[in-house]
């Protein structure tokens, strides 16, 4: 079965299948976003089978929202694949010119300057999607603006500034004021950035620490239950006692 046969399929569904019918360019944007999730977890844990089955489902929904737009005279499958080789064509000019660059950081200083003689001024941080989460759309922002130079030199920049906020934040603890939340959003803001620097891409990570956290305390409840104990009525001395436990044992 050839992509041509998936191309086909959704043809098919759009005629004959209710569900598919229905929907519009208004009702599917939900399904790119998780679709795209579930992709982004699978390539995470590097299991090749769900890989390549979150890979077929984003594609079914890209096939789908092409023969929407297409149904609702906006564009056809073949202007999308025409416009997107032509984009990429026109910001690799060092693949498909003449251009010469010296390493990554003059690939993407290249695109974004050719990206804004395209669109125009429109904003610097325009094209950066305000739905993104806030950490993806926090370290799109700093590296945008470390293209034209705005960065620190080294990791030693932002590991300083994570310590000068977390003072800032301990000083306000407690106190009712808006400044709280300001000054956790500046810390959360600096951990990104060293993040960054140091090559992780925070939003990923914080996924991974979640689920490793949610994998461990199921083990605990797990653990708790084998023995007898409700997890509820435990102290947090007990509680930390089987955390460590299962973290010794890698149970979780």
């Amino acid at each position: 079965m050839s992509s041509r046969d998936l191309e086909r399929i959704v043809a098919r569904l759009r005629l004959e299948c209710p569900w598919d019918r229905r929907q519009t360019t208004r009702t599917i944007p939900h399904l790119f976003i998780e679709e795209a999730y579930e992709l982004a977890e699978a390539l995470e844990e590097g299991d090749p089978d769900r890989i390549e089955e979150e890979l077929g489902d984003l594609l079914y929904v890209v096939l789908m929202g092409i023969r929407i737009a297409t149904d609702e005279g906006m564009t056809d499958c073949e202007k999308v694949k025409e416009r997107a080789a032509k984009k990429l064509i026109r910001r690799h000019p060092h693949v498909y010119g003449d251009q010469k660059v010296k390493d990554e950081g003059e690939v993407l200083a290249n695109w974004e300057k050719i990206k804004e003689k395209e669109k125009g001024d429109k904003g610097f941080f325009e094209g950066i999607p305000k739905s993104l989460p806030a950490l993806s759309r926090a370290q799109m922002m700093q590296e945008r603006a470390a293209r034209v130079g705005f960065d620190w030199e080294d990791e030693a920049g932002p590991l300083e500034k994570v310590r000068e906020e977390t003072r800032e934040l301990s000083e306000l603890i407690g106190e009712e004021s808006e400044e709280v939340d300001h000054e956790l959003g500046d810390l959360l803001f600096s951990v990104v950035n060293l993040a960054r620097h140091i090559d992780v891409r925070a939003e990923q990570a914080l996924a991974r620490s979640t689920r490793k956290f949610a994998r461990r305390f199921e083990q605990v409840r797990r653990l708790a239950a084998e023995r007898g104990l409700d997890i509820a009525k435990l102290d947090i001395k007990g509680l930390d006692e089987l955390w460590d436990e299962v973290k010794r044992s890698h149970r979780g």
